[in-house]
């Protein structure tokens, strides 16, 4: 009875502890690359552009084709043995394969073969951004949680500071030391700190939910978080030029531009092709078997009745309407513009490691200016209540002074979340958000 009241409670604290298991940063980020509808469509798209891959190496052999007709026809006939016309039903087989083979325009299928090629690394790179940028797109959603659920204990602690606080005020103006409007003051605010609690915890709770959307997790039920963060954060000197050049090699979406780059080189030499005469040699082997005649279906089919045929095609383009010319036109100036957006990304990149470069150095400076204005603004609001309770001060400068240092604490708690996220930025925008997981 004892080992059974025993066994009972052990999976009873068990159960206790697996539920109460709270899911951290880490664990996110690689539910979010299994789970992630966007990167799985990613992978899909990939799968494709790989299969077209492999469809334009096989091009490059002949192709090959069969035929086949099976019919029956009635109709009437005249018999030359008896000189009458009768009515005969006749049954027909034939039966064809050809094989040919483009022997001069090999550029086309060169062209094909590098731009499928091209496409597949395009999109390849295509799956490495979209799972860096979900990445991002966790730790913004984790962090801004994070960020709420510690602004839900700020709020909740000057809830109690002003619970206790208009109890004081209450025992004050029945003793005559207080006058009785300062309780309604009181009141008022601390009913305007709870409502401002109850716009925090609903806004951790849709930033929660986005993030169990972008894991796929089931939303009924209740996911707690790790307040804990790993040590992801970027380490290292920042030097735009070191880390400009680091972006440029590891950077996914720098490298699916010049992937797409490519594709249109390929594109344009592609359509250029299409100026090339066409040569293809071709093999043809059929049969075919008529029931009218005396012979099996094997003697006429597979014996009597063969025919081969060996051909050249010649297919020489000479007018069409300057189709081909404007086509060809069109995919120059598509792969000029391609070579543009490679130059522009290039500039993009450092101007955005330039700015977050200049976020971070801000920031840093903020937490420095914000922890100095939340001790000023507690020590203030110490003073003025001691004031308050020994009646030199009023309501007005008391709630001035709590306000000011809620405000102090709440943009403390926001400023720290923003510079660890921007920590995380230039993970992402040195292509390196990746490593997090590996």
């Amino acid at each position: 009875m004892n080992k059974l009241c025993f066994l009972i409670l052990f999976l009873i604290n068990s159960f206790a502890l697996t539920a109460q298991e709270k899911l951290s940063l880490d664990q996110a980020l690689k539910l979010a690359l299994e789970n992630n509808v966007e990167i799985a469509k990613n992978k899909n798209d990939e799968a494709s552009t790989k299969y077209d891959k492999k469809r334009a190496y096989f091009s490059l052999l002949p192709s090959v084709n069969g035929f086949g007709n099976v019919f029956e026809s009635t109709g009437t006939n005249f018999d030359q043995l008896t000189g009458m016309l009768r009515t005969e039903t006749g049954q027909y087989v034939n039966g064809s394969v050809t094989a040919s083979w483009d022997i001069l325009n090999v550029a086309n299928k060169l062209s094909d073969l590098k731009l499928s090629n091209s496409n597949y690394e395009s999109q390849k790179a295509q799956l490495a951004y979209t799972k860096e940028f979900i990445l991002l797109k966790v730790v913004g959603r984790y962090l801004e949680t994070l960020q709420a659920m510690k602004q839900d204990v700020i709020f909740n602690k000057f809830c109690d500071v002003q619970e206790e606080q208009l109890r004081r005020t209450d025992e004050l103006i029945k003793v005559g030391s207080l006058p009785g409007q300062d309780f309604y003051t009181q009141n008022a605010e601390w009913s305007r700190l709870k409502s401002l609690r109850e716009d925090n915890l609903n806004v951790m709770n849709a930033k929660k939910n986005e993030l169990i959307l972008l894991l796929r997790l089931d939303p009924a039920k209740e996911t707690q978080l790790d307040s804990i963060l790993g040590e992801g954060l970027f380490k290292g000197k920042m030097n735009i030029d070191s880390l400009y050049q680091k972006a440029l090699v590891s950077r996914k979406d720098y490298q699916q531009i010049e992937a797409k780059s490519m594709v249109k080189k390929y594109e344009l030499a592609l359509q250029r092709s299409k100026f090339i005469p066409s040569v293809s040699i071709y093999y043809d082997y059929g049969s075919r078997y008529s029931s009218f005649q005396t012979r099996r279906f094997n003697d006429q089919f597979y014996k009597d009745n063969i025919t081969t045929t060996i051909g050249l095609s010649v297919q020489v383009p000479i007018f069409n309407g300057l189709q081909t010319r404007n086509v060809v036109y069109k995919a120059r100036q598509d792969f000029k513009n391609a070579e543009l957006d490679v130059v522009q990304t290039k500039s993009n990149i450092y101007v955005e490691l330039k700015n977050l470069m200049s976020t971070i150095a801000a920031n840093e400076k903020k937490v420095t200016y914000r922890q100095d204005q939340t001790e000023s603004a507690s020590r203030a609001y110490e003073l003025e209540k001691e004031r308050y309770y020994l009646g030199q001060g009023s309501p007005l400068d008391l709630g001035v002074a709590q306000r000011n240092y809620v405000e102090a604490s709440l943009s403390l708690n926001q400023i720290n979340y923003q510079l660890i996220y921007n920590r995380f930025e230039l993970l992402f925008y040195t292509g390196d958000i990746i490593s997090l997981v590996q």
